[in-house]
């Protein structure tokens, strides 16, 4: 179901950000723009009919003995069962107008000031509740009690052993991204999300995932993480980088990833949609469910079934040979070639021959504007793991002295 939210406000520059920010918070929202003066003059009131919700953006600053703007919409604007709930975006104000607001009919109101997108959501997802109680987790056909302390927003993502919801938790006030196993595939399942969770816990860095709950209920074990309202890198690639960005977000994986090394660990599966955005431009890698300890793949993968992106994987990785943090460098090489160039180094018809091409094709030749990357790209897409660079901090420094 989409929720069609009406956004009033005077300020373009705003309304627009506003519209952007909303629609960023997932699909379920669609949000149009128009002026708070323009809703007075119409004979027709907004109901529920037109929008699930009115955003209005008011000015509560006031002279002495009179009504704020604000405080005058909302009193013209009447209010009957029918009409469209309206989320207040108050500029100036106090507690008081706060208290009037809420009186004449506002269902929430928010300082814009104080405005975040998790601030955001919330409201909304408050606003849209209490109009319909099944709205919008409900109304999407998600389980209301899949995991107690957590209602479920919107389905983000999911895989043959994981689904990976939007829900709000009770407990912590906002929005996370909640992992859950699948029932049908519960064993091996469980061990991933454990895997995961047992990564994760190690770790505390800006750039790695922030893990808020971890559990079972009903015999599905269940992970609470920290929630993106930015997306991954996979949707930015949509839009071509400069090779400056790429260089940029090359440096900041590359921080998050000598953090995973230093602990022991590779992640090995490193690729976009492992990789989040926060509003700062900070990369976040999320889903540690294939990482191991380095101490387990000094020997290979012997007989265990290959796992992660053939497009990302290293020549080793393919072949089950030893692992070390080389091979999530290979990786990052992958990515970081797509990202200069909008494609991906090696492709193919099948899992099979892509990873055929990893271990036999030569390395890919960058165009002469991209010239100063080559040496980088080559040394993270080295054939051999001895010829490429040894570890993240050698590649961080070599950046450094480059700069």
């Amino acid at each position: 179901m989409t929720v069609r939210i009406l956004i009033a406000a005077d300020d373009p520059t705003y309304s627009r950000w506003l519209q952007h920010r909303i629609e960023s918070l997932g699909d379920t929202f669609a949000a149009v723009v128009t002026r708070p003066a323009a809703l007075q003059r119409t004979d027709k009131r907004i109901t529920r009919l037109d929008c699930e919700l009115l955003v209005a953006v008011l000015d509560f600053n006031s002279t002495e003995g009179q009504d704020s703007p604000g405080i005058a919409w909302l009193r013209s604007m009447g209010r009957t069962a029918e009409a469209t709930p309206i989320l207040v975006v108050a500029e100036g104000g106090n507690e008081l107008t706060a208290v009037q607001a809420l009186r004449l009919g506002a269902q929430d109101y928010l300082p814009k000031q104080l405005l975040t997108p998790e601030l955001l959501f919330n409201a909304l997802h408050r606003c849209l509740v209490a109009i319909a109680p099944q709205a919008p987790g409900a109304a999407n056909g998600l389980p209301r009690d899949l995991v107690p302390g957590y209602t479920l927003l919107q389905l983000l993502g999911e895989s043959s052993r994981a689904q990976v919801f939007l829900a709000h938790s009770v407990r912590l006030g906002r929005n996370v991204a909640l992992k859950v196993e699948r029932e049908r595939e519960a064993d091996q399942a469980a061990s991933l999300l454990l895997r995961e969770y047992t990564a994760l816990a190690t770790l505390n860095h800006p750039g790695i995932v922030q893990v808020h709950d971890h559990g079972q209920h009903r015999d599905r074990q269940f992970l609470a993480m920290e929630y993106f309202p930015c997306g991954d890198l996979r949707a930015r690639l949509q839009h071509p980088l400069t090779a400056a960005q790429s260089l940029d977000y090359l440096q900041r994986v590359l921080r998050a990833l000598m953090v995973v090394h230093n602990a022991g660990l590779l992640h090995c599966d490193i690729k976009p949609a492992n990789i989040m955005l926060r509003e700062n431009g900070q990369c976040v890698l999320i889903d540690f469910g294939l990482a191991r300890p380095l101490s387990e793949l000094t020997g290979g993968l012997n007989d265990e079934p290959l796992q992660g992106s053939p497009f990302y994987m290293s020549p080793e990785q393919a072949q089950g040979l030893p692992l070390d943090q080389r091979s999530d460098l290979y990786s990052l090489g992958v990515l970081y070639h797509e990202m200069l160039t909008g494609r991906r180094p090696y492709g193919g018809t099948s899992a099979q021959q892509v990873l055929q091409r990893h271990i036999e094709d030569p390395l890919p030749k960058l165009p002469s504007s991209l010239a100063f990357h080559q040496p980088l790209l080559d040394g993270l897409l080295a054939k051999r793991p001895t010829e490429r660079y040894a570890s993240a901090d050698d590649l961080l420094r070599v950046l450094a002295v480059a700069a």
